[in-house]
């Protein structure tokens, strides 16, 4: 969502993309193909774009749902998808990691090739930070973690040019 906000507050004629996103109970890894199209289906007739999440596993995932969902015009998929698991790009603001209560500084990747080669990011983040909540830790470093840092993995510069790209196929840059 940070993302999002960045790139439409740099455009010369800035637009509100809103305040919450809407958040699907399907899991790209556990749910029904057939499920997922149809709360694809349903979102696309509300939402302009609709960011899919896939870890390494269910990278082919996302090409089965363009395919067997026919999205209205005003409407695109975006596949969030990192080299590994998400959890790698909360690795990549060393410096916020390491200024949290209880972190192994040691442990964090000092580079994005380091934190996209890592084969578990999930397991090294609980490592880095013992004894927190992934989901509530993914929640509060993301709204902290540092953008630029971010861009610095090839993956998320992957993302963010097919972001970039959707929004100006549905003309909102």
């Amino acid at each position: 969502m940070r993302q999002l906000k960045a790139l439409t507050a740099r455009h010369p004629e800035p637009f509100d993309v809103g305040d919450v996103p809407l958040r699907s109970t399907c899991s790209t890894a556990r749910t029904p193909h057939e499920r997922i199209c149809a709360e694809v289906t349903d979102l696309a007739g509300d939402c302009d774009l609709l960011l899919i999440h896939n870890d390494h596993r269910e990278r082919n995932k996302i090409e089965k749902i363009r395919q067997d969902v026919t999205l209205p015009p005003h409407c695109r998929i975006v596949g969030v998808v990192p080299v590994r698991e998400t959890e790698a790009w909360l690795l990549a603001d060393g410096p916020l990691l390491a200024s949290l209560p209880g972190a192994v500084p040691e442990l964090i990747p000092p580079d994005g090739r380091g934190i996209e080669r890592t084969a578990d990011p999930k397991a090294l983040l609980s490592r880095v930070l013992p004894g927190g909540d992934n989901r509530e830790l993914a929640d509060f470093l993301g709204e902290r973690i540092d953008l630029d840092r971010l861009h610095t993995l090839p993956a998320y510069q992957l993302w963010c040019a097919e972001l970039t790209a959707a929004l100006k196929e549905l003309r909102f840059l």
